[in-house]
């Protein structure tokens, strides 16, 4: 919700700008406003910058989806350990993959916002993907444990609901 009310700040600032370079400008006597119809499209290509991100990015979450529910037999965390082990290397393939592709999206200026909600999101997914790793690695005990926390908690991280709120779609969640 932080990032989208400071992106939204930021909207408001810029037409606020906009406003009041327009105001001044149109007092000059002899020609027409201009400066007001110069504003407009600015605020508008920002936005559309911010869209077209959020566009390739989702198109690669969207992609992404299907693959990880093909590796994961759809995609549930409470599975046997040895199985979780099986499809490790797949299923990292499919992450680093996601993560090339999603290096290669320029990030407009506009969407920096958006952008770091997405990468607090994937500290927060790189940080379960750890801990479950390390807790598959110590046993079967530690490896439940894990995962019965993860499905109690994970859910309600404040990153999930700031990439949401920042414009990324629920496919996101396979990253």
């Amino acid at each position: 919700m932080h990032v989208l009310m400071t992106g939204l700040r930021t909207a408001v600032a810029a037409l606020a700008a906009g406003a009041v370079l327009a105001s001044c400008s149109s007092s000059t006597p002899g020609g027409p406003d201009r400066s007001s119809h110069a504003t407009a499209p600015s605020v508008n290509t920002g936005a559309a910058a911010v869209q077209r991100y959020l566009d390739a990015v989702n198109a690669l979450c969207d992609a992404l989806l299907p693959k990880i529910d093909a590796v994961t037999h759809g995609g549930s965390l409470d599975i046997p350990r040895a199985e979780f082990f099986d499809q490790l290397p797949a299923h990292q393939r499919l992450r680093d993959r996601f993560d090339r592709d999603l290096a290669g999206i320029a990030v407009p200026p506009q969407a920096h916002d958006q952008a770091a909600a997405l990468a607090d999101y994937i500290r927060f997914a790189d940080e379960l993907d750890r801990k479950r790793l390390q807790a598959a690695r110590q046993g079967a005990a530690a490896y439940r444990q894990e995962i019965r926390a993860e499905l109690e908690s994970a859910a309600a991280d404040p990153s999930i609901a700031a990439r949401t709120a920042a414009g990324f779609h629920e496919s996101c969640n396979a990253r």
